[in-house]
């Protein structure tokens, strides 16, 4: 797509033309396109040259405005980008660095990223796959309250462990603790008639 510009001097006579009541007409002398945008108070913007086989598309907007629409998206496009944070472990872990490591996870899923937690297990450390399950699997309780499990790969015979995790509690879980609320409730109430 071609860069939009406001038409002042051209060196095409006809254009397809969307108005700035968002009627679309085929084709349009470019002196009648100029005359309606200029009683509307508008500018006529262009969108693309006109080529062979097509003729210029143009449309009468505020064109600081639509400028503004343009790079305001944008902005926001690029704050929407999310950072997915790699925590790695090994199988031999202390209990301290866990903890270390499972803080430091917390903060980036209470910032917005999302966290990845990665074990790599080589050699000898492959036999011990099972251990490194469990071990991993103490690494996602403790960041449960934070944010919930998105994605689990175990390869063992890579022997890779890649476990997933965004911020936020899962919905099932949410709806399920809904649940067992209403029932407590009710059971309350029942107790308190008989």
């Amino acid at each position: 797509m071609d860069k939009p510009f406001i038409v002042e001097y051209v060196n095409f006579d006809k254009t397809r033309l969307m108005d700035n009541n968002n009627v679309y007409h085929q084709e349009v002398k470019i002196g009648k396109a100029k005359e309606l945008a200029k009683f509307a108070g508008l500018d006529l913007v262009c969108f693309n040259q006109p080529t062979k086989e097509n003729i210029a598309f143009c449309k009468i907007i505020d064109y600081g405005k639509w400028k503004y629409a343009e790079e305001k998206s944008k902005r926001k496009h690029k704050e929407v980008k999310k950072d997915t944070k790699e925590v790695r472990f090994t199988p031999l872990i202390a209990d301290n660095d866990i903890a270390h490591k499972i803080r430091q996870a917390k903060e980036f899923l209470l910032r917005g990223d999302d966290v990845a937690f990665l074990m790599i297990l080589k050699g000898r450390e492959k036999h011990y796959f099972d251990d490194a399950v469990v071990k991993m699997d103490k690494i996602v309780s403790g960041c449960k309250d934070v944010g919930h499990e998105t994605f689990r790969k175990l390869n063992k015979e890579a022997g890779n462990i890649i476990i997933r995790f965004s911020k936020g509690v899962k919905k099932e879980k949410e709806n399920e603790e809904r649940n067992v609320n209403s029932n407590v409730n009710s059971n309350n109430v029942s107790s308190n008639v008989v």
